[in-house]
């Protein structure tokens, strides 16, 4: 506001202040007779006058100071929201939850803004439009359902408030497309690392921070084979490695549906190797990304034969493979030697000086070393004594024995005969008490264990990038303990 200015609004002030209203009192008095000859008033110093001016001058100041001040709250970046699927947005908000800008970080980004203006609009409805464009443009859909909510904001609780808000609005657009989705959400801190990065890949920070954190944990990823991927591939790949950044947050699961299975992908590798299911040992599976492409990488052993396969993910074309051994690295093993797994259990119990009957639960497998067989371990558990036994491939001598006692034996619940509820039971137990259905889970572990003297079924899934953990009376399946908490 420049000088002349404020002289026009005292000047207007003041007039204002003292009107002038000899024609509306003539009017009140009727007719006149006589002319009335006006003659001029004494001049007289008011001393009000200067007064008054200085007390307009004042409220014309703050009137402006006050605009000023709303003006700057109005225009102030309070938040900064970032939307990653693919396309990458970034949003600048004030404290009112009002729009002040919306950058388009990649090419898909622009495609989904098209000729929108959301600048001055509501967070809640910027954000309901640009989720109802990305699925009208097929960046979301029952086969890429994942997106990443980041929040940049000071203040830890409102940046949790804008984030389970958000998350509120995004469910509800895909219900009302009927689409499960999967919500991550996280908050973030710009950094100079994290902006070149974003700017390097055309991504936002938010999504840079991901991919950061997914890459510290596992040194088989680059930032560079991951940046290209949606939200949705990176967070498959994250889960298949049991990977997952402890500051974010999911609601659903993340779609797998335009994939084959990790069974057909077993399947392709194992017939591209020739080798059989009954040959293969120590196999492990998991989501790789190759050059953009999303793959399966299958890695496992058969006749001291080491193969690794990269599995086209969608096709289910062998990509890349190779093999280690075999020639040199080691002898082939020829399991018709092999005792078997009942002559190796029947060693060990007579051994310990028991029979099968008398044992609680019982366990007998195939122990492999770097993928070749090694020996047959036994494990069971009888009155409260437990044992652990090592017994040799071909001649069912005793490698190793071991004995822990755990007391005097809890009595089963309810004083039935002793029976263990069998391992779905247990498992059943555990989702029903969690709330969740068995489509939902992954990275399913169960083990029968002994502890103080009771005996229980410890078991661990996840859902999302949440781990639950459980312990469950083996006789009645009674929920012991249970825990939830963000896999780190």
């Amino acid at each position: 506001m420049d000088e002349r200015t404020v002289e026009q609004r005292i000047r207007t002030a003041v007039d204002h202040a003292a009107p002038d209203v000899l024609d509306r009192i003539l009017a009140d008095c009727g007719p006149q007779t006589a002319s009335v000859v006006p003659f001029a008033a004494p001049r007289k110093r008011r001393r009000w006058a200067p007064m008054a001016a200085a007390a307009v001058l004042a409220l014309v100041v703050c009137a402006g100071a006050f605009g000023v001040t709303g003006w700057r709250a109005a225009n102030a970046v309070d938040s900064v929201v970032m939307l990653d699927v693919n396309p990458s947005v970034s949003m600048s908000v004030n404290a009112r939850e009002r729009v002040l800008s919306v950058t388009a970080l990649n090419q898909d980004a622009v495609t989904i803004i098209g000729d929108m203006d959301l600048t001055g609009t509501d967070l809640d409805v910027a954000v309901n439009a640009l989720i109802g464009s990305m699925l009208q443009n097929g960046y979301l859909s029952e086969l890429q359902n994942a997106i990443l909510v980041s929040v940049e904001n000071q203040d830890a609780a409102r940046s949790a408030q804008l984030q389970q808000q958000l998350t509120d609005t995004i469910n509800s657009v895909f219900q009302g497309g009927h689409l499960e989705g999967a919500v991550l959400t996280q908050t973030v801190t710009e950094t100079a690392d994290l902006n070149d990065l974003a700017r390097q890949y055309g991504i936002s920070v938010g999504k840079a921070a991901l991919i950061q954190d997914v890459t510290a944990q596992d040194a088989t990823l680059t930032f560079a084979s991951l940046a290209p991927l949606s939200v949705n591939e990176i967070a498959l790949i994250a889960e298949s490695r049991h990977l997952a950044a402890q500051s974010v947050t999911q609601t659903g699961t993340a779609s797998a549906k335009a994939y084959i299975t990790a069974e057909e992908a077993q399947t392709a590798a194992y017939t591209h190797a020739g080798v059989s299911a009954g040959d293969v040992v120590q196999l492990e599976i998991e989501f790789d990304s190759e050059d953009g492409l999303m793959v399966y990488e299958v890695e496992f052993y058969a006749a001291g034969i080491e193969y690794d396969y990269d599995v086209d993910a969608r096709t289910g074309e062998v990509v890349k493979f190779s093999r280690e051994g075999g020639s040199g690295s080691y002898p082939a093993v020829n399991t018709a030697d092999f005792i078997g797994e009942e002559a190796a259990a029947a060693a060990a119990l007579a051994h310990a000086g028991v029979t099968e009957a008398e044992t609680t639960w019982f366990r007998c497998w195939l122990e492999h070393d770097d993928g070749r067989p090694e020996c047959y371990e036994v494990e069971f558990l009888a009155g409260s004594t437990e044992y652990s036994y090592e017994i040799d491939l071909t001649t069912g001598a005793i490698l190793q024995s071991e004995q822990e006692d755990h007391g005097a034996p809890a009595a089963p619940a309810g004083g039935n005969s002793g029976s263990l509820i069998g391992d779905a039971a247990a498992k059943s137990a555990a989702l029903a008490h969690a709330g969740v259905s068995e489509s939902e889970i992954s990275r399913f572990e169960i083990e029968l264990d002994r502890d103080d003297g009771r005996t229980l079924y410890e078991i661990e899934f996840h859902v999302g990038w949440t781990e639950y953990s459980y312990e469950i009376d083996a006789f009645s399946g009674a929920v012991i303990q249970a825990e939830r908490e963000i896999d780190d």
